[in-house]
Order: structure tokens, then sequence, then C-alpha cells
């Protein structure tokens, strides 16, 4: 089975990569610790594609896992009881994000918690990863220092009325590309 590995850095060059499509993905946590696990995760592409699914904590990552009161109450403001009465399973999740995502170079804000959190994700549910995750500083990379800052500062001038949840978050970030795209 493979599982998603964190610390592989994708270099992006005009030989390896198109970006006829900018996909981000976030994931929100239940805290930010070594124990933290994923609650809520989604993505949004630049072709208009979005979607986000609440996480259902396996049994496991319940009596084991991190839970941040404080991140509760006042960053995603997700509580358990919602995770376990409209979350989906792991498996459900995972399945779901490969069957879209199959294939494709997806951005995230910070690949040191995105990816931990995604390997979590497959591994309670059993599932390879079919798609590529790397940091959106690999993108920065790639678009050069002016357009990084356009990029920036785009992003910033955005408002979302929720923030720290993670379909306005991918959001977001697809906006600030297509205003710098021309998308």
């Amino acid at each position: 089975m493979k599982i998603f590995d964190p610390s592989i850095h994708i270099n992006l060059s005009s030989q390896n990569s198109q970006l006829d499509e900018f996909v981000f993905l976030d994931i929100e946590a239940s805290g930010l610790g070594f124990n933290s696990y994923p609650i809520e995760v989604a993505y949004a592409t630049s072709n208009g594609e979005t979607a986000s699914a609440l996480i259902k904590p396996p049994h496991d990552w319940l009596e084991s896992g991190e839970w941040d009161i404080n991140a509760e109450r006042n960053i995603h403001k997700i509580t358990q009881h919602v995770l376990l009465e409209q979350g989906k399973s792991a498996k459900a999740v995972a399945v779901e994000l490969n069957s879209a995502l199959k294939g494709k170079l997806i951005f995230c804000n910070d690949l040191a918690y995105d990816g931990v959190w995604l390997a979590k994700l497959f591994k309670a549910a059993d599932v390879g990863v079919e798609f590529f995750l790397t940091d959106i500083s690999a993108f920065f990379d790639f678009i050069g220092k002016e357009k990084t800052s356009s990029y920036k500062s785009a992003y910033e001038d955005i408002s979302v009325e929720t923030i720290h949840r993670a379909l306005p978050d991918a959001l977001r970030f697809v906006s600030a590309y297509k205003l710098i795209s021309g998308h």
C-alpha cells in the first residue's frame, strides 16, 4: 500500500509542469501537536470543482489522539460530537479524494502538517494515495519572486467569512491563483 510521504518535495519546471489546473487541498485538524489528527478536508480547483468532508475519527484517534479544546472553541469551531454525527469514515473520504484527484498535482499550505494529516487519514483508511501533494512553496519557486509577491498580495486581499475551515481556505488559495493567472 502506498502511503503519502510528506518528506518528498516536488520541484516544478517548465519541463514537468503545465499547470492547466490549479488544485489546492486544505486540512483542518484536532490540534497542532504530534498526536493531532485530520477532522476536515477540502479541495478546490481553478476549474471550479470543490468538495469538502468532515472526518469521523476512528476509535484509535479518539483514544490516543490529541483534541485541542482551544482549537475547537476559537479556531475551526468543529466539535467531536459533530464529527461523530456528521463525519464520513476515513475510508470513504480517502476513496473520494482518490477518485477526484487521481494523478493530479495538488498544492497545500504547509506540507509538514497537511502531509502528516493526509498520511494519517490514508493509513486509517488502509488506502494508498493516488495523487501528488506538495507544498505551495514549490508553486512559488516555479512562478518566481514577482508573481509570488502578486499572489501573496492577492491572497491577503481576498476576504472570507469563515477562516480555518477547509473549503473556504482552499477557495481562497485558488481565488488568488485565478487573480494572478487570468484563469
